[in-house]
C-alpha cells in the first residue's frame, strides 16, 4: 500500500537540515545540474532570511514568541521555493542522477511513496463566538469525528462572504474574505465594517501541495 507523506518535513528543526542541505547541493552543482542562476539567489536570500530567525527562535530563555511568529513567516516562502526548484528544476531534470536527486531529499517514485490526494471530503465545522468581531472555527475530520486532517492534508481553507437579512446568500465563488488554517483550531476576524451583518462560510481541505479538495462545507453565523 503507497505512503501518503509529504517530501518535505514539517517539523521546524527537521525542516532546518533538509533546507540547508538542498540549498547546499543546488548551489554547489548549480552549473551541472543546469539550474537557473535567478532562482538559486533568490533561495539563498530567503534561506539567510530564515535561518537568521530559526538562531533566535532556538535561544533558550531569551527567544520570545514574536521570534518563532517571524521564523514561521520566513518559512512559507523559503518553502515555496524549495518546493519550486525541487519538484520544477530537479525531479524531471536529465542532468541529475537518482543518487543526486536522494541526496537533495526528492521523492523519485521508491518505497511506495504517492502524492498527496485531493480531498474527496469536507471538513467538520463547528463554529462559536469569541467576542467582538472574533470567532473560533474548530473544524473536524468526517471520517473519525476528531480533530485531525485526513491523511495528506495541510491545511483548512474558509471562505466568507457576508450579506444583510433577507438579501441573498453569497455564493462561495463570490467570498472575498479569506482564512487559512493549518490547525484543527483557529480564529477569524471580521472587518469592524461588517460588524451587525449575517455571514456564510465556506471550508475546504488544501492537501500538502496547496490543492484544494473537491468539496466544501457551509456554515453561518453572525459578525457581533
Amino acid at each position: 500500500m503507497a505512503v501518503i507523506r509529504d517530501w518535505i518535513p514539517k517539523q521546524i528543526n527537521k525542516f532546518k537540515i533538509f533546507a540547508d542541505n538542498i540549498c547546499k547541493l543546488a548551489s554547489s552543482n548549480a552549473m551541472d545540474w543546469h539550474l537557473d542562476a535567478d532562482e538559486i539567489s533568490k533561495l539563498l536570500a530567503l534561506r539567510l532570511i530564515f535561518n537568521r530567525y530559526y538562531r533566535k527562535s532556538t535561544i533558550q530563555n531569551t527567544h520570545s514568541l514574536n521570534d518563532t511568529d517571524n521564523t514561521q513567516k520566513a518559512r512559507k516562502p523559503y518553502e515555496k521555493a524549495i518546493r519550486g526548484m525541487g519538484i520544477g528544476r530537479m525531479k524531471n531534470n536529465s542532468f541529475m542522477t537518482d543518487g543526486d536527486k536522494r541526496a537533495c531529499g526528492l521523492n523519485i517514485g521508491e518505497k511506495g511513496y504517492t502524492l498527496s490526494p485531493v480531498a474527496k471530503v469536507s471538513p467538520l465545522i463547528d463554529y462559536r463566538n469569541m467576542g467582538k468581531l472574533g470567532g473560533k472555527v474548530i473544524s473536524m475530520n468526517p471520517a473519525t469525528h476528531k480533530t485531525c486532517k485526513p491523511v495528506g492534508q495541510d491545511g483548512i481553507k474558509v471562505t466568507i462572504g457576508f450579506y444583510r437579512i433577507n438579501e441573498p446568500i453569497p455564493l462561495e465563488v463570490d467570498c472575498t474574505f479569506v482564512a487559512l488554517l493549518t490547525k484543527s483550531f483557529g480564529k477569524v476576524i471580521f472587518p469592524d465594517t461588517k460588524e451587525g451583518y449575517c455571514f456564510v462560510g465556506y471550508a475546504r481541505y488544501y492537501n500538502t501541495r496547496a490543492i484544494e479538495g473537491n468539496v466544501a462545507t457551509t456554515f453561518y453565523g453572525v459578525v457581533n
